[in-house]
C-alpha cells in the first residue's frame, strides 16, 4: 500500500457502529492494538505538557476509547487527549492555581468537567456545525500559535534543563538563551537524536518504504530513546514517572467545593471553560472531517453527535482526573492504515493502553522527559511551519494577516482566547472594510444623497451578518421586498432552481446552510448567483462542497456571478470582492 486510497476494501458493505460492527472485531482489534502503540507516547507527552501527571493522559484516553464507542458520532476517529489542548490546559493549571500546578491541577478538573457539560448542551441546540464555519484564517492560526506555545514550553526539557512551568510566553522566550546555555549535553543529545529521528521518519522517502508504514514513528522513537537513557543511566529526575499503581495512585479529583469557594477564581475559571471549549470544539469537527476524507467507506460523521460524545466523555474524565478529550488526527490517520473499521477500535485501543500501563510500569519509567518533549516539538512544528503559512498566503494576502494577528496576540498575551477573538476582530474588519468601499464605489456611480460612513459601515457589518438569501427559487422573499424571481434559464439548463446571494462570508454561512436545507429535492438543476460585494474563503469551500455534493447526487448545480468580483489570489477559493453592480442581471 502506497496511499491511503488504496486502503478501500473491496466489498461495498458499510461497516456499522453499535452492536452491528463487533462483527468486525479482527480489524478492530488489530488496529486497536496498533492505534495503542502510537497513543501511549503521545498520551504520556501531552500530560507532560499540560503540566499534569503523566499518567492522566493515558486515563483520558483509556476513558474515551471506552465511552466513544457507545455513544457513536463517527466512525473511525480515535479520540483521547490532543496536543491542541496542552497549552490551554497548562495555562489554566497556573491561573487557577495561582502559579502552582499541584494546587492547580484539581481546580482544572472542574473547568474540564464544565467544558464537557457545555458540549452537550451545544449538541442538543444542533450547533455542532457552528465550528465547521470558523473563519479558516482564525483556525489556521489558531492552530499554528498552538504549535509555537507547545514547542516554547517543551524547550526546557528538550535541553534538560530542570525548571517550573512559566504562564508567560514572552518570558518563556526569554529564558531560552539561558536554558541553552545551562543544557545537559548528554540529555539534549538524546533529545536532538529522537527529533532527527522523527523527521526522518516523516519524509516521503522513508514513508514509501513498507517497514516505515508498519511501525509507528512516534513508538520508535520513545523505545530508542528509552534504550539511550537506560544505557546512559540517566536521572529520575530527567526521567517519566508513572504510578505502578494506577488506580490508587494516579487517579485525582475534581475539586468542586474548593472552587465554590474562592469567587475570585471564577472569571478564570470561565475563561478556562470558554477556552477548552473553544479548542475542542473546533479541533473536533474539524479533525472528524478531515478523516471521514480518508474513510476507505466514505461514511460521514454526525457533528452534534460527536459533540455530545466528547461531552460526556469530558465529564468523565475530569471527574477521575483524566485530561480532554478530543479526536486525535494522528491516532485516527494509524487507525485507518492498520484496517480500523468501527468505533470499536477505538475500545480495543483503550484496553491495550490499560494493558501496556498495567504490565510495563518499569519500561514506561525509563523514557527520558527529553525525548517525549522531543515528540511534542516535533508534533509542534508540524501545526506552525512555514509551508502552513505558504498555503495560507497562497489562498490570499487577508488570509495571512488574520492568521498573523492571531498568532501575535496569542503569543504575546499566553492567551489563545485573546488570539482568536483578535484574529476574528481582524477579518471583520477587513471584510466590512471591503463591502465599505464597495458602497462608496456604488454611491459614487450613481446621483444620489450621499450616506455618511458611520451608516456605510453599519450597513456593511448588517450585510456581512444578515440571511445572504435575496431570492430562491420560483418565489419570492420578503427580506429585501417583494422582487421577481427571473425567469431566463441558464444555457444548456432546463428551468433551473435559483439562489440568489448577497455577501457571503463564515459570519453567516449558517443562514445559508438552513436555507438551503429546505429545497426540493425533486429539482435536478440548481444555479447559485453571486450577488453581493463579497465571498470569502470558508463562504467559497461551502459552495464548492455544496455544488459537489449535488454532482455526487446526480443533479446539476453551476455558481455564477463570479466574474464580477476580483480574486484575492489565483487559488479558487479566494476571497473575492466585487468591482461591478451589475451581478443581478446575470443568470
Amino acid at each position: 500500500m502506497s496511499s491511503l486510497e488504496e486502503l478501500a476494501p473491496a466489498q461495498s458493505e458499510r461497516p456499522e457502529n453499535g452492536i452491528p460492527g463487533l462483527k468486525h472485531w479482527r480489524y478492530d482489534l488489530v488496529a486497536g492494538l496498533q492505534v495503542a502503540l502510537v497513543a501511549l507516547p503521545l498520551s504520556l507527552g501531552i500530560a507532560l505538557a499540560s503540566g499534569a501527571a503523566p499518567i492522566t493522559g493515558v486515563i483520558s484516553g483509556i476513558i474515551a476509547g471506552l465511552v466513544f464507542p457507545l455513544l457513536g458520532g463517527s466512525y473511525i476517529t480515535i479520540s483521547g487527549p490532543a496536543a491542541g489542548l496542552a497549552p490551554a490546559l497548562l495555562a489554566g493549571i497556573l491561573t487557577l492555581g495561582q502559579g502552582d500546578l499541584e494546587a492547580g491541577y484539581p481546580l482544572v478538573l472542574v473547568a474540564i468537567c464544565l467544558t464537557g457539560g457545555v458540549q452537550i448542551f451545544l449538541s442538543i441546540y444542533k450547533v455542532g456545525r457552528l465550528a465547521m464555519y470558523f473563519p479558516m484564517s482564525v483556525l489556521h492560526g489558531m492552530l499554528a500559535a498552538i504549535g509555537m506555545l507547545i514547542i516554547v514550553k517543551q524547550i526546557p526539557s528538550f535541553l534538560g534543563y530542570l525548571t517550573p512551568s512559566i504562564k508567560s510566553i514572552p518570558e518563556a522566550i526569554i529564558l531560552i538563551p539561558t536554558q541553552i546555555m545551562g543544557m545537559n549535553l548528554e540529555i539534549f543529545a538524546v533529545g536532538g537524536i529522537t527529533l532527527a529521528l522523527l523527521f526522518g521518519l516523516d519524509s516521503n522517502m522513508v514513508k514509501n518504504h513498507r517497514w516505515a508504514r508498519n511501525i509507528p514513528a512516534p513508538l520508535l522513537a520513545v523505545a530508542l530513546g528509552g534504550i539511550a537513557g537506560w544505557m546512559l543511566h540517566f536521572p529520575d529526575a530527567y526521567l517519566i514517572h508513572v504510578p505502578k499503581d494506577a488506580l490508587t495512585q494516579g487517579i485525582h479529583f475534581p475539586n468542586f467545593l474548593e472552587m465554590w469557594q474562592r469567587p475570585e477564581l471564577w472569571i478564570a475559571l470561565l475563561t478556562t471553560v470558554v477556552t477548552l471549549t473553544l479548542i475542542d470544539g473546533t479541533e473536533t469537527l474539524a479533525t472528524i472531517a478531515a478523516i471521514d476524507k480518508i474513510d476507505p467507506f466514505g461514511r460521514k460523521s454526525d457533528p452534534n453527535v460527536t459533540l455530545r460524545a466528547m461531552g460526556v466523555s469530558n465529564i468523565l474524565s475530569g471527574l477521575v482526573g483524566g485530561l480532554t478529550i478530543i479526536p486525535g488526527g494522528i491516532k485516527s490517520t494509524a487507525n485507518v492504515i492498520a484496517g480500523g473499521r468501527t468505533l470499536w477500535a477505538n475500545f480495543y485501543h483503550a484496553l491495550f493502553l490499560a494493558l501496556l500501563v498495567w504490565v510495563g510500569t518499569d519500561l514506561i519509567n525509563r523514557i527520558p522527559l527529553t525525548v517525549l518533549a522531543a515528540l511534542l516539538i516535533f508534533i509542534g512544528w508540524r501545526l506552525c511551519a512555514p509551508r502552513i503559512f505558504f498555503k495560507v498566503l497562497s489562498i490570499g494576502v487577508e488570509q495571512l494577516l488574520v492568521a498573523t494577528v492571531c498568532v501575535a496576540v496569542t503569543l504575546y498575551t499566553s492567551n489563545i482566547l485573546s488570539g482568536v477573538i483578535a484574529g476574528t476582530v481582524t477579518k471583520i474588519l477587513v471584510l466590512c472594510f471591503d463591502v465599505v468601499k464597495a458602497l462608496t464605489f456604488e454611491q459614487e456611480s450613481h446621483t444620489g444623497p450621499t450616506e455618511s460612513f458611520s451608516t456605510r459601515l453599519w450597513a456593511a457589518f448588517r450585510e456581512l451578518f444578515q440571511d445572504p438569501v435575496i431570492r430562491i427559487g420560483d418565489g419570492r422573499t420578503h427580506r429585501r421586498g417583494s422582487l421577481p424571481v427571473m425567469s431566463v434559464a441558464a444555457k444548456n439548463m432546463k428551468h433551473p432552481y435559483k439562489i440568489y446571494l448577497s455577501s457571503l462570508s463564515c459570519m453567516n454561512l449558517l443562514k445559508l446552510d438552513d436555507k438551503l436545507k429546505t429545497l426540493p429535492n425533486h429539482r435536478d438543476n440548481f444555479m447559485i448567483i453571486l450577488a453581493g460585494h463579497v465571498v470569502d474563503h470558508t463562504a467559497m469551500e461551502y459552495l464548492h462542497q455544496y455544488r459537489e455534493q449535488h454532482v455526487k447526487e446526480g443533479r446539476n448545480c453551476v455558481i455564477l456571478g463570479t466574474q464580477h468580483f476580483l480574486s484575492h489570489s489565483d487559488h479558487r477559493l479566494a476571497y473575492r470582492v466585487s468591482h461591478s453592480d451589475d451581478a443581478l442581471a446575470y443568470g
